[in-house]
């Protein structure tokens, strides 16, 4: 982990009042850092608590019956839990940048996108008049909007869905920030303008060195742009690797039938096959069942599992070795923090003895 990350995140919960008198919580004890320039996708079905968790990032959880509450929880040098409200706002789309899936929700439908960016750009730059005009043309080109002066007076319902979400991006960018959260981007794109909005992303990061905080469920997208990979199920973040050792080896069962249920590139078109899937649903929240929640959908659950919480556990340089030579006998213990958020994942009891489910020795 980087000696400043400029987002720490450290056991963030989010609930929610429910009708009883208790508490259905979304995220449970949540943990991440982000350091500048660097992509963490956070990933995992519906109702896994990763909008959420961008949305209370936000401080946009401002509902009577949301209870948000973390040990830590830093932007740069600000302590995030003690904004107010005014904070709150100067730093969101500022500091702080978010993009929606549906760009269309997310802004003003009636008012034209130009006049939309110029109000970013005053609110966080402190530009006006024609000064401000000339800056959001600019940021129209940046962000690949064809005929951006007459595009200016557009209103977002004459824009196409790729068009819209362009637009956003150059919103975001208006307030130059250091870190952009992309909640599900290109959900509602087709194929060919979701991957002109990735590479999007991807230059403007490397133009700026903004932190990219992205959340999907589509595993493809997460290949081409992640550094690292955080898994959540059921409110709880259950595994944490570089992109290319989670892709490769899978540590947690969910993240296995995760990777399972992606259609394989080597099979043709033509190919009938079935793909993969993860019978029954996320647990709602304060449904989840005692013991570990992905228990009832697990083929290796045992009794214990519905009995036990799995605590989390770093991998260290040993267990990456170890997974090359199984039989390899290192009695010297590897200098490594065992509460390294960035490189481990929890420990399966159906594991028994063993730290973590290898697997590559389960094959289905």
């Amino acid at each position: 982990m980087s000696a400043s990350p400029l987002l720490y995140v450290k056991d963030l919960n989010v609930a929610f009042a429910s009708r009883d008198g208790g508490a259905a919580r979304a995220v449970d004890g949540l943990s991440l850092d982000i350091a500048a320039g660097e992509t963490l996708a956070l990933v995992g079905e519906s109702g896994c608590g990763k909008s959420t968790t961008a949305l209370a990032l936000m401080g946009l959880l401002d509902a009577p019956d949301a209870r948000v509450s973390a040990a830590q929880l830093r932007f740069g040098g600000t302590d995030l839990g003690a904004l107010d409200e005014r904070g709150w706002r100067a730093l969101r789309g500022g500091g702080i940048g978010m993009i929606f899936q549906d760009p269309l929700s997310a802004l003003n439908p009636v008012r034209t996108i130009g006049r939309q960016i110029v109000e970013a750009l005053t609110l966080h730059r402190g530009v006006r008049g024609r000064v401000a005009r000339g800056e959001a043309l600019e940021l129209l080109r940046l962000v690949g909007i064809p005929e951006p002066a007459r595009r200016y007076d557009d209103y977002p319902h004459r824009l196409s869905g790729g068009m819209r979400q362009r637009v956003l991006i150059a919103m975001e960018q208006a307030g130059e920030p250091r870190l952009l959260i992309a909640d599900e981007p290109t959900t509602a794109l087709d194929v060919t303008i979701q991957a002109q909005i990735l590479a999007l992303l991807a230059s403007l990061q490397k133009q700026t060195g903004m932190a990219l905080l992205l959340i999907t469920h589509d595993l493809g997208i997460v290949g081409q742009l992640a550094h690292r990979v955080a898994v959540m199920y059921a409110g709880r973040k259950i595994e944490e690797r570089p992109v290319d050792a989670l892709f490769d080896a899978p540590l947690h069962p969910y993240t296995q039938r995760l990777l399972r249920t992606r259609p394989s590139p080597t099979h043709a078109a033509s190919e009938r096959t079935r793909l993969s899937e993860i019978p029954g649903a996320v647990p709602a929240p304060g449904l989840a069942p005692g013991g570990c929640a992905f228990a009832p959908r697990c083929a290796f659950a045992q009794a214990r599992c519905r009995d036990d919480v799995p605590d989390w556990r770093a991998i260290t340089e040993r267990d990456e070795r170890d997974e090359h030579d199984e039989h390899d006998e290192h009695d010297e213990h590897d200098e490594h923090d065992e509460h390294d958020e960035r490189n481990g994942g929890v420990r399966c009891v159906c594991a028994d003895e063993s730290p973590l489910i290898d697997a590559r020795h389960v094959h289905a």
